[in-house]
């Protein structure tokens, strides 16, 4: 399995501050170990699998390689050793920008649409939803893809059934996940 990490600038941690042994081409980063029991938010090294990649968007985007004991947590991966690979330059060169622009424009596709027969979108959930896109779009031209990306999900959340909103804002983040593979990783 492939697995990946966004790092602030310069490959630190944005959490924990760490920097990370980048790698010196032809050889990869050298390998961070763990010490301890695995605890998420707390111990062990946290990497992205494919489908978490829109919860950690960050500065940079890396490969890693991972190795030993790992723990699934809701949205990462706590492994118990992790190594840089390589920095997935497209991030930077256009896909992060790309990626907050796809995911305002995908909200506003789906909030277009018509409401399923049978679903119908309260007038408070319509403003929600139109004032998300704004702010998803306008975060997308100021730089700010995270928060772009945070603001199309909660759209699309408010675009169903109050019973569905998590499971709608949980695809839409699938949704984005998946862009970041198909686009900026494959490419």
């Amino acid at each position: 399995m492939t697995t990946y990490k966004f790092l602030a600038r310069g490959a630190v941690g944005p959490m924990s501050g760490f920097k990370w042994p980048e790698p010196q081409a032809p050889a990869f980063g050298a390998w961070v170990d763990a010490e301890g029991s695995l605890e998420l938010c707390v111990r062990g090294a946290h990497v992205c699998r494919a489908v978490d990649l829109a919860y950690w968007l960050h500065d940079e985007l890396w490969e890693t390689q991972v190795d030993g004991e790992q723990m699934e947590g809701i949205d990462c991966l706590v492994v118990r050793r992790a190594r840089l690979v390589g920095r997935i330059d497209a991030w930077q060169k256009g896909g992060a920008t790309g990626f907050a622009e796809a995911c305002a424009e995908h909200a506003a596709e789906l909030a277009a649409r018509p409401a399923l027969p049978g679903a119908a979108r309260s007038d408070r959930a319509q403003e929600f939803v139109r004032a998300y896109i704004d702010d998803a779009r306008f975060a997308a031209r100021s730089g700010y893809v995270a928060v772009s990306a945070f603001a199309a999900a909660l759209a699309v959340g408010k675009l169903g059934e109050p019973s569905d909103e998590e499971a709608a804002y949980r695809r839409e983040r699938l949704w984005q996940a998946d862009w970041i593979a198909r686009v900026v990783v494959s490419s």
